[in-house]
């Protein structure tokens, strides 16, 4: 076989504007998926045109090659520790997710940030992740009760115990506290009210964030042992 003697080089660069479910990938898997999309059309049909046109002027195409790089342009990189500390009840895995998903049009304002991070994790997950707990506070007459309960994780609202739905809690006192056993943390909760389901408490986000590996820990604890 005749050794080639020259070598030709021919550069395209492609600005794109891609959907949100490419933009929300890495930028391995964002080339994977358009190698996918150009496929044999542009990487065999390109070398046969090339070589027809060549031949007009009496080039044989000895070999060719081809290289494909991409790469996402002004994206924002979310920290994942950021948007574990606004959605807790997220799994390690869903942040990661979450990640890539919420990147493309993440703000660059960090109180905004924040905001969409909290509302992108809710589209994400919004149901009930539950753990047992104890709301230990001054009931209406004074004296001090604990009421068996549970912590939702994904709002930082507490429900308590069907027996426990008619006791009133004392309005007045600084914070209620509420206990969990294991790992062993109290976590304040603001009351706000009584209605039919009993006292409407909530845990503030960030404090749940504080405590996020452990109360993790106890919530898929429970869901593997279901």
């Amino acid at each position: 076989m005749t050794r080639s003697n020259a070598r030709l080089t021919v550069h395209f660069e492609f600005e794109l504007v891609v959907p949100d479910a490419l933009a929300g990938l890495d930028c391995d898997a964002l080339r994977q998926q358009l190698a996918g999309i150009l496929g044999d059309t542009v990487f065999k049909g390109m070398p046969t045109v090339s070589a027809k046109q060549l031949a007009k002027a009496g080039i044989h195409l000895q070999a060719h090659r081809h290289q494909l790089e991409a790469e996402l342009c002004g994206v924002q990189v979310i920290d994942g520790a950021l948007l574990a500390s606004v959605a807790p009840h997220l799994t390690d895995h869903e942040v990661q997710q979450l990640c890539r998903l919420a990147a493309a049009k993440a703000p660059t304002d960090p109180v905004a940030l924040r905001s969409y991070l909290r509302r992108q994790a809710l589209k994400l997950v919004n149901d009930y992740r539950l753990v047992p707990c104890t709301v230990r506070g001054q009931i209406s007459n004074g004296a001090i009760a604990s009421l068996g309960a549970q912590l939702n994780l994904t709002n930082g609202g507490v429900l308590v115990n069907e027996t426990h739905r008619k006791t009133r809690l004392k309005a007045d006192q600084a914070a209620v506290e509420i206990l969990l056993s294991d790992p062993e943390v109290v976590l304040p909760a603001k009351l706000s009210g009584h209605t039919l389901s009993g006292p409407v408490l909530a845990v503030d986000v960030a404090h749940l964030a504080h405590h996020r590996d452990g109360l993790q820990a106890m919530w898929t604890g429970q869901t593997v042992a279901g």
